[in-house]
């Protein structure tokens, strides 16, 4: 049938948001047919909650309960156990939980290995989800945005598709952006092979962001794939091979939603096998090496970040964007200051995450800030404290009970002709007794304290109603 130490400072880097954007949040339905418009959004409940969604995570809980998974995740564990970095007591006492996430991570990679019947599903997000009757554990890979609700899906080089969107009427993402990259993700390693400590960029065949999309007043829009161009939102794709074509939409708040999606293919094709057996296949063939190029992308990130350096902000492919990496490593009685500014970014973002790049649950601690979460100083800059305790400093970053770890500085949305010049402005590690002196530092009671982290747990959740 066919279907349609000293702080230092590290020039340059290396490109990674783009890999990680395919691998994280977001769900689109498949498509038989319907026109853009108000189609594109029917139906009551959770925007993300789509019938595929629901299927891929039920399948994913039984595709990570397999023993072959376990013993796989055993094997990794040994192996990871006696590296470098896992002398790290942080890395050491997290390893767990990275290697369940990415474990999750890639079977979202091969449940969307489906090019002949795409769908688009929420994926990639290391803080845990609760909802469709089923508890879902972090899925991460590494240095994934809180901010961001992400959508993976697989097609086919050569094809023709057709996606159908309706932005939610109580508020839009601070950034849309959808990108088609070749090769499968599920494979990092092949697409981004590794030579003298540094990967090869993946290769973005297109872009589109919010900037460039064409919407309707109804707030509906269609975006066609390959082939001809048929509407004014179209984007090439490769004439052959397997592709990943990601959705990445930024939240400014946590209340904000993203818009609801659905996929089709437009020409006709044979369906390719796709059950519970075929993606179990998928994972253990690939478990080793996916988990294996995650493990040690810290090693490689921006070409290799030593204790307490950071990378200069580098700008993001097409032009959205910049992102700075960090690591830190503090002593007891120390914390690390950094000044920013926000320039003419719609949307900027501070996250913490774990020595293997994986961030803490989201909801529970304030290991990460945005622009609608942040306090500015009078000269409407910001000053982020990283620090293990709660130094009473308003945008203090929880580093989860971490002394080693790593972030990451976003600034989105941008115009074309902003430049990372002056983006950062201070970035040091000082004792904690020194920012006890600093009185124009913003701060707040523990008591307002309290109620900001109360009111993550419900702002974060509100993505999965």
């Amino acid at each position: 049938m066919m279907t349609t130490g000293k702080p230092q400072f590290v020039p340059g880097g290396i490109s990674r948001r783009t890999t990680l954007g395919l691998m994280s949040a977001g769900a689109v339905a498949a498509l038989t047919g319907c026109s853009a418009g108000k189609e594109a959004a029917q139906g009551d409940g959770p925007w993300l909650a789509t019938p595929e969604q629901i299927e891929a995570e039920r399948m994913l809980l039984e595709i990570e309960a397999d023993p072959a998974v376990a013993a796989i995740k055993d094997k990794l564990r040994v192996t990871l156990s006696a590296e470098a970095r896992a002398q790290m007591p942080d890395a050491a006492k997290t390893l767990d939980e990275s290697l369940d996430q990415w474990t999750r991570s890639l079977i979202f990679a091969e449940l969307v290995h489906r090019p002949t019947q795409p769908v688009f599903l929420w994926a990639t997000d290391d803080t845990p989800r609760e909802w469709l009757g089923h508890k879902l554990g972090g899925v991460g890979t590494s240095g994934d945005n809180p901010d961001a609700i992400y959508r993976m899906a697989g097609i086919e080089g050569g094809g023709r598709y057709e996606i159908l969107g309706e932005y939610h009427p109580d508020g839009r993402p601070a950034q849309f952006l959808l990108e088609v990259d070749a090769g499968d993700m599920a494979q990092p390693q092949n697409i981004m092979p590794v030579t003298d400590g540094k990967h090869a960029d993946i290769h973005n065949t297109s872009i589109m962001s919010d900037r460039e999309l064409v919407v309707n007043d109804d707030g509906t829009f269609r975006i066609t794939l390959g082939g001809e161009a048929d509407g004014p939102n179209h984007m090439d794709i490769p004439p052959s091979g397997y592709c990943m074509a990601g959705v990445r939409d930024i939240l400014g708040s946590w209340t904000d939603k993203a818009p609801k999606l659905t996929l089709r293919r437009l020409d006709e094709v044979e369906p390719e096998p796709w059950t519970l057996e075929t993606v179990r296949e998928r994972v253990l063939a690939d478990m080793e090496g996916y988990i294996g190029f995650w493990s040690h992308f810290p090693d490689i990130w921006f070409g290799g970040l030593g204790p307490n350096e950071r990378s200069e902000p580098q700008g993001r492919p097409g032009g959205w964007g910049f992102v700075c990496g960090m690591n830190f490593h503090l002593a007891p009685d120390e914390v690390f200051l950094i000044n920013t500014v926000q320039g003419d970014a719609r949307y900027t973002g501070f996250q913490i995450n774990n020595p293997w790049m994986i961030a803490p649950d989201a909801r529970k601690k304030q290991v990460c800030l945005n622009s609608s979460q942040v306090t500015a100083n009078p000269d409407g800059s910001f000053t982020y404290v990283i620090a293990r305790e709660d130094p009473g400093v308003a945008n203090w970053l929880d580093t989860d009970g971490m002394l080693d770890g790593i972030g990451i500085l976003r600034w989105q949305a941008v115009p074309p002709e902003m430049t990372n010049e002056g983006l950062i402005r201070d970035f040091r590690v000082i004792k904690r007794s020194e920012l006890d002196a600093m009185a124009d530092i913003p701060r707040v009671t523990p008591e307002e304290r309290k109620a900001q982290v109360e009111a993550r747990w419900a702002a974060y959740s509100s993505r999965t109603l």
